[in-house]
């Protein structure tokens, strides 16, 4: 062994040793510098590990940086101005004629029933091109699904769908019964897939090839159709970009043709497959926001570790002097001290790794996630833990380092008061306060907008009564009849405590075969509004209780609705719609009233306005009310849900009732009753709802954080006015006046943190209600409220100390040393 080797193994033994002193001796500086570490490092490893799955999704695919989605965008006034990543269902067929090197695959979602003799289970079919796993590489761990795909009879399924249906008995073979439309086909099964990761965008327990001839609709061939999600494969994102910018002359042969797409109205587009899943900007930036609350809690614990090891910089000046004086180089306590920061980082990770391990199932509970901490592989998270720690140690242990080795020793140990920094030292640790506070009382600003907002949701007047009110989302699939849907509701309606029941082509979460359609004044035939065309049932209105703001309902006594007009003699004839506020203001009218009457065209037919209702909103917070025409249709509708108005029962027994009625009628389809509440909640509100959590439960942790650093701070510097405090006494001060002197002393930093923190939070907050059409005020109050609970928490944490020394006697205060 070398003589440098030795000097080494005896240079970090001195500095563990001294570490280990150092800790003893000042056990509070230990437990609140450790333990804000490890809250802050705690927090950022489970708000990254959030952070990387919502941001990983379709990333474990074997190349799937050379798949894009084709998406379609409508310039138009009144239509939503996002894109949409589906297309018509023979795109595909003629991207191919046009550029036959093309290689690309289709993905629909159909909803079919599993029948068992007389048992019937409700599921999701993907049903796709049998080159779908050619491009979508998952993982058979028996059989191969291309092979599979190529028979139209054949069935791939998961590990879990094939213990669901056949247990231990091996599925390879197996025959299942699918109903689909009414029709019953006979699949075998062919493959199994490993189950997928939760983190993958198109994904199904069960694939089968997708026939046009079962699966297809009268819209298959219709540009404007969205049937289904076609996905291309190009070698490099230039090749992708290089094939986008030849899609305008492509809808110019096809869509454009077809005098269905009007050109300037309607665009195509790739997207990256990875970039699918936070399609909305509004998911996008709440992902955004949780990683930045990660950063800044963890910058909130660094800074503790700086201020409070600046503040006990005098505690151990004589030991840094005795040690220069005994031969140590600058240098060298440099190395010490960050080989201290280093070991006590590397501590708190530990803690830090151990109390996001407990966390995880209660945030997973709260934030309705399925994250998990995996150590090795790909996912692992040693390597990012290692490199954390290190970039921690050096950040927060580089000022200390050189603020510590750069006391003289012979001003040190003439002095007979230990050194603090001095005013430069005082100025530092305030701004470190304001810096930590200001992220606090911005956290808490943020959440409290966050919770109004969720609470906004879940109570605001959504135009119609939602409380009472049942959703059959079975109705509308294609194994009900026209025969057993009159049966079903009329059953539905002879039930006790059922007030009304009716039929239409949406529902509150749920969206059928709604279609967008240009519509006119005659007096400005030129101006095209998109409006939803909605069909509806016998006495919609009055079951969903909308509002009727002017006119009329449809009624059936009235012959001009034309309720009962076949599909052929509603081509010919414009029927009565009925319209919401939104429609009025779109069209150009000066108010409800004025619109009664008034004809409008969807460039084949005319319509009569005859009443105006509230705008109902059915879809997401996020996105503004649709200018919508309703018509009175008896006959038709296509995919209708059903609607049942009760009183008297939870909802709970009501969907109870409801199915045993149901399997009377209809035994061999699944019966899928949801409340509205809970419909509108699973589609739009849960997920804002389970990050608002995430984020809440952030904020209070970085303001606990920060509480914790105030702590420390106060509790040495009181430590250090100690002799002060008892001059003051002495001279008459009382314990009140000395108890405002400190508190109001770390006060004013906290105080000054607003400053920073407000203009802030009124920026982020107002960009983060921006992403929702129906959302609350930025009040004050959110602002004044957060800053007084912050006053009130940082004055609360100071307290214990500064009374304990404004108590104190001044005779034993000055014998203090």
């Amino acid at each position: 062994m070398t003589v440098a080797s030795c000097r080494l193994r005896a240079g970090q033994r001195e500095m563990l040793t001294s570490l280990y002193r150092s800790l003893l001796h000042h056990r509070l500086f230990a437990a609140l510098n450790v333990g804000g570490l490890a809250l802050g490092i705690a927090t950022f490893l489970i708000l990254f590990l959030f952070v990387r799955f919502e941001t990983g999704f379709d990333r474990v695919l074997p190349a799937q940086d050379r798949l894009w989605v084709l998406e379609e965008r409508y310039v138009m006034p009144g239509y939503p101005t996002d894109t949409n990543p589906n297309t018509l269902g023979s795109e595909l067929t003629l991207l191919r004629a046009d550029y036959p090197q093309l290689v690309g695959t289709r993905y629909m979602v159909t909803s079919v029933a599993v029948r068992q003799g007389a048992q019937a289970t409700a599921e999701e079919l993907g049903t796709v091109d049998p080159n779908f796993f050619d491009l979508m590489r998952f993982p058979a761990v028996e059989g191969d699904p291309t092979a599979t795909l190529a028979d139209p009879n054949g069935l791939v399924v998961t590990q879990a769908a094939a213990r669901k249906y056949f247990g231990s008995q091996p599925a390879i073979g197996q025959t299942l019964q699918l109903s689909v439309d009414g029709k019953i086909y006979s699949y075998r099964i062919g493959a199994v897939l490993r189950n997928m990761p939760d983190n993958v965008t198109f994904k199904n327990e069960m694939f089968a090839q997708l026939v046009r001839t079962r699966f297809g609709n009268e819209w298959w061939d219709h540009w404007g159709s969205a049937s289904l999600t076609t996905l291309l494969r190009f070698p490099d994102t230039a090749a992708a970009r290089a094939f986008e910018a030849q899609l305008p002359s492509f809808l110019d042969r096809h869509a454009y043709a077809s005098n269905n797409i009007k050109k300037g109205e309607y665009f195509q587009s790739l997207r990256p497959l990875t970039a699918m899943h936070l399609y909305g900007a509004g998911d996008r930036a709440i992902v955004t926001t949780l990683g930045g609350v990660g950063l800044l809690t963890l910058l909130i614990a660094i800074v503790n570790y700086v201020n409070l090891a600046t503040a006990r910089a005098g505690l151990r000046a004589r030991e840094v002097a005795m040690r220069k004086v005994l031969g140590g180089t600058r240098r060298a306590l440099v190395r010490q001290f960050l080989g201290e920061a280093l070991a006590t980082v590397a501590v708190a990770a530990l803690i830090g790794l151990a109390l996001a391990e407990i966390a995880l199932p209660f945030i997973n509970a709260l934030g309705g996630t399925t994250l998990a901490i995996r150590y090795f592989g790909a996912s692992g998270i040693v390597l990012p833990l290692v490199a954390l720690v290190l970039a921690i140690a050096l950040v927060a242990g580089l000022y200390p380092a050189f603020v510590l080795s750069g006391f003289r020793p012979a001003a040190v140990l003439a002095s007979t008061r230990a050194p603090g920094g001095g005013r430069a030292g005082a100025r530092l640790r305030g701004a470190l306060v304001v810096v930590q506070f200001a992220i606090a009382i911005a956290f808490a600003i943020a959440t409290t907008t966050m919770l109004a907002q969720t609470a906004h949701m879940r109570d605001a007047d959504l135009g119609f009564r939602r409380e009472g009110l049942m959703i059959v989302r079975s109705f509308n699939t294609g194994g009900v009849d026209a025969a057993q849907r009159e049966a079903v509701l009329r059953a539905f309606a002879a039930m006790p405590g059922v007030t009304g029941v009716t039929i239409g082509n949406n529902a509150p979460g749920d969206q059928s075969t709604t279609n967008f359609s240009g519509y006119s004044r005659p007096d400005a035939p030129e101006r095209q509004i998109s409006v939803m065309g909605v069909g509806t049932g016998r006495d919609y209105f009055s079951v969903y209780a909308a509002r009727l703001i002017a006119g009329r309902l449809f009624d059936a006594a009235h012959a001009d609705d034309r309720g009962l007009l076949t599909p052929e003699e509603r081509k010919r004839t414009g029927p009565n719609i009925v319209i919401n506020r939104r429609a009025v203001t779109a069209f150009g009218f000066a108010s409800p009233m004025a619109a009664l009457g008034q004809t409008v065209s969807d460039g084949n037919r005319p319509s009569t306005i005859i009443g105006v209702v509230d705008d109902v909103r059915f879809r997401s917070p996020r996105d503004p009310v649709d200018p919508v025409a309703y018509f009175y249709n008896t006959v038709d509708i296509i995919s209708p849900f059903a609607a049942v108005r009760y009183a008297g029962q939870d909802a709970k027994a009501m969907a109870t009732a409801l199915e045993t009625t149901w399997k009377r009628v209809v035994p061999g389809v699944p019966f899928q009753p949801r409340s509205v509440e809970d419909n509108l909640f699973e589609r739009y509100y849960k997920a804002d709802a389970q990050r608002s959590r995430l984020f809440t439960i952030g904020a209070v942790l970085a303001i606990l954080i920060g509480c914790i650093g105030l702590y420390g701070l106060a509790a040495f510097d009181t430590a250090r006015r100690v002799k002060e405090i008892g001059i003051r006494k002495t001279l008459g001060a009382s314990t009140a006046e000395v108890l405002r002197l400190l508190i109001g002393q770390f006060m004013r930093p906290v105080l000054l943190a607003n400053l920073v923190a407000w203009p802030l939070a009124y920026v982020a907050m107002r960009r983060w209600l921006g992403g929702f059409d129906d959302r609350i005020a930025l009040s004050p109050l959110f602002f004044v409220s957060a800053t007084l609970i912050a006053i009130l928490i940082a004055a609360a944490t100071v307290f214990g100390q500064a009374w304990r020394v404004a108590r104190a006697e001044p005779a034993r205060a000055l014998r203090h040393e």
